[in-house]
């Protein structure tokens, strides 16, 4: 079941909707309490998972006499639910590409003054993977490998982009993380540090930026865009790369 609540949450169900709807598939035709109980969720979020999954149109109702009936709909119809899932994303990558510039223009007033921000969580981790995309080459001080192991579902896919476009990592590893999978992948260049200078942050250089990771229960991130300080940390990666065995 477990499995099953993780595919469906991948797909873009929230795990009160993949509890409501494999519940369904379960027990047949039956009200909110059941459904809730079976589930084991509130009352109330029950309700508002099926009403979404109604939305969707994974989940249909009817009222039997006073009580109100929810069937889930096969599970072959989650197959209609990806592919207008992924005609929507497309009309909004159409409209957003069609808006890129005029949204460009009204941030260009004040992004010059934006120097420093704060990523939390493993989709603030991926949204400066995705900027690692756009520059040619990114160095990392202290890496850990952490990126494959927290985030698998993403790092496949990121990595084989990452390799079509052939950016080239360099990485100064802690001691611990030498043998791990990832130094197999392409366009990756390491060395390992000393065991005394391993540490709980990830230092990533790219472009003009330096973000410096802690990979905590919940990850977070600090990221400084500014030039000459991008190329300061640069100095001192390839110092270390230097005199690192």
């Amino acid at each position: 079941m477990a499995d099953f609540e993780r595919l469906l949450t991948r797909m873009g169900l929230s795990a009160a909707e993949a509890k409501a709807y494999l519940s369904l598939l379960e027990i047949g035709p039956s009200p909110a309490g059941k459904i809730a109980s079976q589930a084991g969720l509130y009352r109330k979020n029950a309700y508002d998972a099926l009403a979404r999954l109604a939305e969707k149109g994974l989940v249909t109702s009817a009222l039997e006499g006073s009580v109100k009936y929810f069937q889930a709909k096969g599970p072959e119809n989650l197959s209609n639910y990806l592919e207008e899932k992924k005609k929507r994303i497309e009309l909004e990558g159409t409209a957003l590409s069609e808006a890129l510039p005029s949204l460009k223009r009204r941030i260009g007033a004040y992004s010059r003054d934006i120097e420093a921000e704060i990523y939390r969580g493993n989709d603030g981790i991926k949204t400066i993977l995705n900027e690692c995309l756009n520059v040619p080459e990114v160095l990392f001080i202290g890496a850990t490998g952490d990126v494959e192991s927290r985030l698998q579902y993403f790092w496949p896919q990121y990595n084989e982009k990452r390799e079509k476009k052939k950016v080239l990592w360099k990485l100064l590893l802690v001691h611990e993380s030498r043998n791990r999978r990832i130094t197999k992948s392409k366009h990756y260049e390491y060395k390992v540090l000393p065991k005394a200078l391993s540490g709980p942050n990830v230092i990533y250089i790219y472009g003009d930026s330096v973000a410096n990771v802690l990979w905590l229960e919940k990850p977070l991130a600090f990221v400084v865009r500014h030039r000459e300080l991008a190329e300061s940390y640069r100095r001192h990666f390839h110092y270390l790369w230097k005199i690192t065995g």
